[in-house]
């Protein structure tokens, strides 16, 4: 399998590292318009994989156009946000990033599925499919939400992460909405755990916690990358191998009650396919949360779509 990654950056170099020891990945192709930097890249990635014993092919280019007959295509390039930054601060300058991608790299790579990371993700994304009409585009969405809300639920109740099951829906952002409803400690509703355990929590410290994690890490160390990282491999590894695993990623949505169709993240099952959006166990508090999201979502796009020239 042929995987692109665009953006040679902190990130999207962590994610080309993660994939080296995906056996089904036999291409990478990493693409930079910094001079040097993806060769560089690819250098290094080449020097691990052969102290890993891994033969895949590593190419590098400066230029998008270059890539051809990828698989999935992944997109991290753009503005990176700092600690004093929203996500969607970065929807003018990013536009105009992810719709110069788009026009160079869907040409030669029509059949690929294509993955967004660049923030504010779920209107870039929503922006990337706008301009190309790909049949397969999705953002990240808050499937990387869900991870540390899993690592931060599992921490106040002491027990291991692989025994919880929690999902934040919505933006990848401020309108992001917790389901709780969704969720499952042990495999039992978490109302029903913590009665029986007798334990309690505090539900605005763990939002606040998970909310607030990713930018006290950025104003510390500069980005956040291993996290991330793990966490787009894991989608990755679902689309490729056609895993079906339920996850939060965003693609093009149009909930029941919105007026926008726009990437929006919902638990649904995640393959070379999508499945539909899973929402049967959503309350109704929650639900209208995804509505704001989505308009969120669509108010972002208009921004960045009128920076990019797209005629809407």
């Amino acid at each position: 399998m042929h995987i692109a990654i665009v953006g040679s950056g902190r990130l999207g170099r962590a994610i080309a590292f993660a994939l080296l020891n995906e056996w089904y990945v036999d291409a990478l192709s990493l693409v930079d318009i910094a001079p040097g930097v993806a060769w560089a890249s690819a250098e290094e990635l080449k020097h691990a994989a052969a102290a890993m014993g891994r033969d895949l092919e590593i190419r590098h280019y400066e230029n998008c156009a270059g890539v051809e007959g990828a698989d999935i295509v992944v997109v991290t390039a753009g503005k990176p946000r700092t600690a004093d930054m929203t996500r969607r601060d970065l929807a003018a300058v990013n536009g105009k990033v992810i719709a110069s991608i788009a026009r160079s790299i869907y040409p030669n790579n029509e059949s690929a599925r294509f993955v967004i990371v660049t923030n504010p993700v779920d209107a870039m994304a929503t922006l990337f499919w706008k301009i190309t009409g790909a049949e397969f585009v999705i953002s990240t969405g808050t499937q990387l939400d869900s991870v540390r809300f899993r690592s931060e639920l599992a921490k106040q109740l002491k027990v291991p992460r692989s025994a919880v099951e929690a999902y934040v829906a919505g933006e990848h952002g401020p309108n992001s909405v917790f389901l709780w409803s969704m969720t499952r400690v042990c495999g039992m509703p978490v109302h029903e755990y913590l009665d029986k355990h007798g334990v309690k929590i505090d539900r605005e410290d763990i939002e606040r916690a998970v909310r607030s994690v990713a930018r006290e890490v950025i104003a510390r160390v500069g980005a956040t990358i291993y996290g991330p990282a793990a966490t787009f491999r894991e989608i990755i590894r679902s689309i490729a191998l056609n895993e079906s695993r339920v996850m939060t990623i965003a693609a093009p949505t149009q909930l029941m009650g919105s007026n926008y169709e726009v990437c929006v993240s919902v638990p649904r099952r995640v393959g070379r396919a999508l499945g539909p959006p899973i929402v049967s166990e959503v309350c109704r508090n929650e639900y209208e949360g995804l509505l704001r999201a989505a308009a969120s979502v669509h108010d972002t796009f208009i921004e960045a779509a009128r920076t990019a020239g797209l005629t809407l």
